[in-house]
């Protein structure tokens, strides 16, 4: 019995998943709030599962577990150092809710993952510098900028809501977490743990 109701409020938080991905397409704003309101956690886990198994793969087809360390180690740095940033709420609140919403950044990300991973099996490098082979190179480059706009618009929203701060002081804070994160970014870049600067 247990477990079927844990099956069942599984396959309910994936499918309010699948409505937050659509809900983050064509009404961001609104959805990243209904979120941060509602503190919804299996949404969380199941990200979290997108997540693992992404890496699990990318160990298989490439030989490389540490991204994983490197991926978890950022995305808990990023969470407490915004969380520990003023704020009008208390700690608590604000970790609470900026782990549920920057959680839900991941989804562009996780996007563009399993699109790389994908393509590196369907289309490995090298390839060839054809028409074709420019044409893809466009396609490719302009789906990953869609994708970086649309995770720097959750990221926005995120701080917007987690924080709940004005958007003068979200830029400040952005600033200040890049220019605070960025030699830890190339230290464990330079140290083959991460490939990844913003998670």
């Amino acid at each position: 019995m247990d477990f079927n109701i844990f099956l069942k409020e599984a396959i309910v938080s994936f499918i309010l998943l699948f409505r937050s991905l659509i809900g983050f397409i064509f009404s961001p704003y609104k959805t990243m709030r209904k979120i941060s309101l509602q503190k919804e956690l299996g949404q969380v886990w199941w990200i979290y599962i997108i997540c693992i198994l992404f890496f699990l793969n990318t160990g298989i087809v490439r030989s490389g577990y540490r991204g994983l360390m490197g991926a978890l180690f950022l995305y808990g740095v990023s969470i407490l150092f915004f969380s520990l940033l003023p704020s009008s709420d208390t700690y608590k609140e604000r970790l609470t809710r900026m782990w549920i919403t920057w959680t839900h950044t991941l989804i562009p990300t996780c996007i563009w993952f399993y699109c790389n991973l994908l393509l590196f099996i369907i289309l490995p490098p090298p390839r060839s510098i054809t028409f074709l082979g420019a044409s893809f190179s466009i396609f490719y480059i302009a789906f990953s900028v869609s994708l970086l706009v649309w995770k720097l618009i959750l990221v926005y929203l995120s701080l917007r809501f987690a924080l709940r701060i004005h958007i003068y002081r979200i830029f400040y804070y952005m600033l200040l977490y890049i220019a605070l994160s960025a030699p830890l970014w190339v230290f464990l870049y330079n140290m083959g743990i991460s490939r990844i600067p913003f998670v």
